[in-house]
Order: C-alpha cells, then sequence, then structure tokens
C-alpha cells in the first residue's frame, strides 16, 4: 500500500488552529465557524475548506469599537474570544416612548469573562463588572433611553487563554403609566381620592443619569386650604421625596423619606395658600442615586409602581 498521499495531508490537517485571530460570535447557528464544513474529499485529496456561511460571523473581526457586530435584541449568540482579544458589540433600544431594560446573560463561559456598558455617542463608561471566579455565568442589566445606540464589551476580566461562551441581550419595555409626564405641560391630571402610578425610571443617554429625568408631575386643581399629599408603595432601592409646586413654580412643599422603601406623606397637611392648579412631583431625595445599571436580577424600582394620592377636606 502506498502510504506517501496519507502522510503528505497529515501536517495540512495539524496546522488547523482552533481558534483564529479574529475570533467573534455567531448567530443562531450551530457551526461556530459560521459556515459549512466542506467535503471530506477523496482517499487521496485533503477535501474542499468550505463555505463561509451566512448566517455566522467567526470570520468577521469585532475587536474595536469602529468595528463592533449590531446584534439583535432577543437573539441567542455563541461566541469567542482569543487570547487577549476584545469582542465589541452594538445595539439601538427600541424607540418606546416608556424607555425599558436589558437583561444580558452570558452563559456556559469557558474563562473569566468580564462586560462592560458604553454609550456609543461618546464612548461614556456606563458600568464595568465581572463574575466571582473563572468560567462562572454572568448577568447583567441596564436602564436604556429610548433610541439610544449602546456598546457592549466582552474581554477577558484578568487576561488568559482563548475561551467561549453564549450570549443574549433581551429587552423590556417598561410599564410606566407616567412615562410622558416629565413637564407641567404632559402632567398627569389627578383626580381628589383616586390614586395615580409612575414608575422611578429613568435611562441612560450618557455614561450618568440626572436626577431630574426620574421626576414625573402630576397636576390638580385645589382650593384655598390644607391638603394631604400621599406618595405610596415606593420601589425598596428608592429613597424618594416630592415637592408641591403651584403654577408660577413656587415650591409649597418638600416631603422627604427616612429611607429607602419608606413611603413620604405631608404630615401635617400641606398649605395650599390660593385655590388654583398644583403640581405633585415626585423624585429622588437630593443626593440620592439608584443602580439603573449593575450585575444581578433587575432592582425592584425596574418594575415597582408608586401611587400619589391627594386629598382635602
Amino acid at each position: 500500500m502506498n502510504l506517501r498521499p496519507l502522510l503528505l495531508t497529515l501536517p495540512v490537517l495539524l496546522l488547523v488552529p482552533v481558534f483564529s485571530q479574529a475570533c467573534t460570535v455567531t448567530g443562531n447557528t450551530n457551526n461556530p465557524d459560521g459556515g459549512s464544513s466542506g467535503s471530506s474529499g477523496s482517499s487521496g485529496s485533503s477535501g474542499s475548506s468550505g463555505s463561509s456561511g451566512s448566517s455566522g460571523i467567526c470570520a468577521v473581526p469585532n475587536h474595536t469599537r469602529e468595528t463592533a457586530y449590531p446584534i439583535a435584541l432577543g437573539t441567542a449568540y455563541s461566541a469567542c474570544l482569543a487570547e487577549d482579544d476584545k469582542n465589541f458589540y452594538s445595539f439601538t433600544a427600541p424607540a418606546d416612548a416608556e424607555g425599558g431594560y436589558i437583561v444580558t446573560d452570558i452563559t456556559n463561559v469557558s474563562g473569566f469573562v468580564s462586560g462592560h456598558f458604553f454609550t456609543s455617542s461618546d464612548n461614556g463608561e456606563i458600568i464595568t463588572t465581572q463574575p466571582a471566579n473563572a468560567g462562572a455565568a454572568l448577568k447583567l442589566y441596564l436602564a436604556v433611553a429610548p433610541g439610544v445606540k449602546y456598546t457592549f464589551l466582552v474581554d477577558h476580566y484578568a487576561g488568559g487563554p482563548a475561551f467561549t461562551y453564549d450570549m443574549k441581550l433581551a429587552y423590556t419595555k417598561n410599564d410606566d403609566p407616567a412615562a410622558a409626564a416629565k413637564t407641567k405641560e404632559t402632567a398627569v391630571q389627578l383626580v381628589l381620592s383616586k390614586p395615580s402610578s409612575g414608575l422611578f425610571m429613568a435611562g441612560y443617554k450618557a455614561a450618568t443619569i440626572p436626577e431630574a429625568d426620574y421626576n414625573r408631575y402630576f397636576k390638580i386643581d385645589l382650593t384655598a386650604g390644607t391638603a394631604t399629599v400621599k406618595l405610596e408603595n415606593v420601589a425598596s432601592d428608592v429613597l424618594s421625596q416630592f415637592e408641591v409646586i403651584d403654577s408660577s413654580n413656587t415650591v409649597v412643599a418638600t416631603v422627604t423619606a427616612h429611607n429607602d422603601g419608606a413611603n413620604p406623606a405631608s404630615t401635617p397637611a400641606v398649605s395650599i395658600p390660593s385655590t388654583g392648579t398644583y403640581y405633585i412631583v415626585p423624585g429622588l431625595y437630593a443626593g440620592g442615586s439608584l443602580k439603573a445599571a449593575g450585575q444581578g436580577p433587575v432592582p425592584d424600582s425596574f418594575t415597582h409602581k408608586y401611587t400619589v394620592t391627594v386629598t382635602q377636606p
């Protein structure tokens, strides 16, 4: 038997690397190389190399911001990170007026992964975090603003060899009945003694969220005298307050909670100097903040609606 053809092909097979330099991601495909495996060839030939494939993108480098791969929210991806490499991805938040949040799951990790979120317009870093140890999964949450573009970076936490991972970024729209009530002109109309709901929620447009983005405006017509204002059912991670202002923006009263999750109420009742339209403005206590991006499950404030109620004698 002539073994020469077999011996000639053996070195070629041994030189095929497990991870290429442009080791990146594939979307919804069982082939991590993003294409067909190629034919095996006749007994004396090495076989064809296989097509590059249309759905996989492992041959496309995404190790810079400029080459960030655009991902579809809600789609599962399988990816690989070459030694000392970085994987950049990009996505744009849906244009829902209510805004929403992203939950990122990085699973089936064979290395020590790190995750980073940025606003793409200014490369402002929102959060950088990693799990407790190598091989652990990573779950992240991020409050997003309508139509804003973000960059997501996956890299090695402390260097190391190439590894693989699965990834999915899922979007949920906020359930905020007062989402549009961010000014006096768009305020929610209150009815005496009837509670109305809102959500302490705002999305990143830059690396930080201004406190004023959490404010919501509720308006009500009151007669001169006194009124009792209650902000109730406050989320456990929110240190809240509310202001009562008149139509000329004069602050009539400011009531602050004593601790996170507490319900501020106007006790004694607020003095209403004259008959007219007043605005109740729930917001964060001055100097307070919410963790709108982080590791682990989403905070209570992402889904926990508060209520505003005004009564008069």
